[in-house]
């Protein structure tokens, strides 16, 4: 049973309602405001192809406007298929931040199943909250129902009304669990983009229902006991979030050898920029150069890092110069990867062992996984 937020719940007053307006048509959901007060978070579904800044409003409890909104993330691989809704997250860029101390905390964790949860959004103009329970993954309702979920990516519950006869995921997967009693609820309109929290941290948000003749009330899909949802699993795209809202890290071009990170974290979205190093003992007391130029090894150049070659040229009292280069991120599950970068042609001095080409060889450390 959904339940009326009042103000006196304060834990609850950084859940906001989300609204689009194109033309004469206007939908709405809900959403939920990370830690650090700069970021809403919801669901992909909730917008139109490219949406107008001007035409998304935030709005708390009380119909007021939060901020501006000043950018919208969709998650790029955001799947827009009644079959699967992969990846269905959107992140809001608020114009003017809200307090650094307002804010939830992400759920990061993989132990959601079999934990109670407390969903929150918004019916109509009412913030209304209740409870129910992760049963399973969603994935584990593909083959029956005919989904197309991506692992360890979605969470899966249903709508008890306490008896067998409408245990939809009892009925589906043999998992039986009767509910809550009163407590128990099923997401439904408005409530799409909102937050899930266990131990007071977003653990999901809201995606879709779905229903089944094995276990529906009736025959239609209307949060009604007996019908399923599932909801966009947090603990498996926390890369994401973090990237649009922290950043990839910043490494910073060495001076010396010991500073030259040789093994360097493939990130998950976007780019990072790792360094080689050209370094002599002492000073330099003419001007020198050299050219230079990365190889494949096991790492592709334009899948794995951008290629770049080119001359360098140090001058007199210098020692080091830093080589940057760009290695890009993916969400591919491979093994760690090499590639090389060639030192060749110097000018003013010799390479060791008079050697024509010195190499030297970085590795990308791959880091990704399924989280089930």
């Amino acid at each position: 049973m959904l339940t009326k937020v009042y103000s006196g719940q304060p834990f609850f007053t950084d859940v906001f309602k989300i609204t689009e307006q194109v033309g004469e048509s206007r939908t709405y959901g809900s959403g939920v405001l990370l830690a650090g007060g700069q970021y809403v978070l919801t669901a992909a579904h909730l917008f139109s192809a490219n949406p107008s800044l001007s035409n998304v409003h935030i709005l708390n409890a009380s119909g007021q406007s939060v901020s501006a909104v000043a950018e919208i993330f969709i998650q790029p691989f955001w799947d827009n298929n009644p079959a699967s809704y992969n990846h269905d997250l959107a992140l809001i860029k608020l114009a003017q931040p809200l307090s650094v101390n307002m804010g939830y905390d992400i759920y990061r964790e993989p132990t959601e199943i079999g934990k109670t949860f407390t969903r929150v959004g918004f019916s109509g103009t009412d913030l209304v909250s209740g409870k129910n329970t992760y049963d399973a993954l969603t994935e584990k309702i593909n083959d029956s129902v005919g989904t197309h979920v991506e692992l360890g990516s979605q969470l899966l519950y249903d709508y008890d009304d306490g008896t067998a006869e409408h245990d939809g995921i009892g009925k589906l997967l043999s998992i039986s669990n009767l509910g809550l009693g009163r407590d128990e609820t099923m997401s439904q309109s408005g409530l799409s983009g909102g937050g899930t929290f266990i131990d007071g941290k977003i653990s999901g948000i809201g995606s879709f229902i779905f229903r089944s003749d094995l276990s529906d009330v009736n025959n239609i899909i209307d949060s009604s006991f007996g019908e399923m949802g599932s909801d966009t699993r947090i603990s498996t795209h926390t890369d994401w979030i973090e990237f649009i809202t922290v950043g990839n890290p910043s490494y910073n071009a060495p001076t010396v050898t010991s500073e030259v990170i040789r093994n360097i974290p493939e990130p998950n979205f976007g780019s990072v920029t790792n360094y080689f190093l050209a370094s002599f003992n002492e000073p330099l007391t003419k001007e020198i150069s050299f050219n230079f130029r990365t190889v494949d090894g096991t790492a592709i150049a334009g899948i794995d890092y951008i290629a770049t070659q080119g001359q360098m040229t140090l001058h007199v009292g210098e020692n080091h110069i830093a080589i940057p280069v760009t290695i890009l991120g993916d969400k591919i599950i491979e093994n760690d990867e090499t590639f090389l970068l060639e030192v060749s042609e110097p000018v003013g001095f010799s390479l060791p062992n008079n050697a024509l080409v010195l190499t030297a060889t970085h590795t990308i450390i791959d880091n990704d996984r399924v989280i089930f």
